[in-house]
């Protein structure tokens, strides 16, 4: 009996979540499914099509460069992502002795990461400019004016100056992640290192690395996810461009629906974004797993 009624209990909490799971996460991804079986132009009357959406796709070149270019991005940001927030979380960590500014430094890492996509939008499109940007001004104060650029006009440099950008954003945010990760490492196995004589170098790389596996993998899944999901940066810096070299699925997907009204098509790459998403994390789910066993 009271094994029922705890089952009971359980399911009587479930159920609250499971609506609004439901609600919010399922019904959204199966009236896709079912609008991109259709040609629709978000009013009117819809005309069933079957899979021509998905067959339009193979032969989309438009799709194929959003693909690759969502590759791309995290192919760049996910490395650069994580060392960055590994190297400043083992700084923070050493130098938590030795200063108080640990607080401060720890705030302005976190800093960016809560402004709005649009004002740091608005700030590197200044920075970027390349009549009166920060970046070629004081390429020219220094005396490198042979690498001044249109930053957010050439092919060569938009999408290198997005994914810096990105990291700038967001790279507080694992920062301070791995940076708890660490503190909550017991500092009688750090110390048992430093007495056998290894250096900073050596501990961070033998012994602190591996026991923030699980912490790194988090880190890693939140960033793949939020790499997969990237729209505002090329959207608000490049709108995609130029010619299309910035532009991820996430964008393409936006202006088929509501640039050119193809909401039938839309879907049926909103259903293929969601497939990547889903199957990259359950991918990293099952290889952390496997570690662990």
């Amino acid at each position: 009996m009271a094994r029922k009624r705890e089952r009971m209990m359980v399911i009587v909490f479930l159920i609250p979540a499971l609506v609004l799971y439901g609600l919010f996460v399922l019904y959204p991804v199966l009236n896709a499914f079912v609008t991109s079986l259709y040609n629709w132009r978000g009013i009117g009357e819809k005309t069933f099509i079957g899979l021509q959406n998905y067959q339009k796709m193979m032969h989309d070149e438009n799709f194929i460069n959003a693909i690759w270019n969502t590759g791309k991005y995290v192919l760049l940001q996910l490395p650069l992502m994580l060392v960055i927030a590994v190297v400043l979380a083992m700084l923070m960590a050493y130098s938590i002795k030795r200063t108080k500014w640990v607080a401060f430094y720890r705030s302005i890492l976190f800093f960016p990461y809560i402004l709005p996509s649009v004002a740091i939008a608005m700030l590197w499109s200044a920075a970027f400019n390349p009549i009166s940007g920060l970046l070629n001004l004081l390429l020219e104060a220094i005396g490198l004016d042979a690498l001044k650029a249109e930053w957010l006009g050439q092919a060569r440099t938009a999408f290198g100056s997005i994914v810096w950008v990105n990291i700038w954003h967001t790279v507080g945010f694992y920062t301070i992640l791995l940076f708890v990760g660490v503190l909550n490492i017991s500092q009688e196995v750090i110390e048992a290192a430093e007495v056998d004589g290894a250096n900073r170098f050596q501990t961070s790389v033998f012994v602190i690395l591996p026991m923030l596996k699980d912490v790194l993998m988090v880190a890693v899944i939140f960033i793949l996810i939020n790499t997969l999901k990237i729209f505002e940066m090329p959207q608000l810096l490049t709108a995609g461009g130029p010619n299309r070299s910035t532009e991820p699925l996430s964008l393409y997907m936006f202006q088929q629906a509501f640039s050119n009204y193809n909401f039938g098509y839309a879907s049926a790459l909103g259903v293929v974004f969601f497939t990547l998403i889903l199957g990259a994390t359950v991918l990293l789910m099952r290889l952390s797993k496997g570690e662990r066993a």
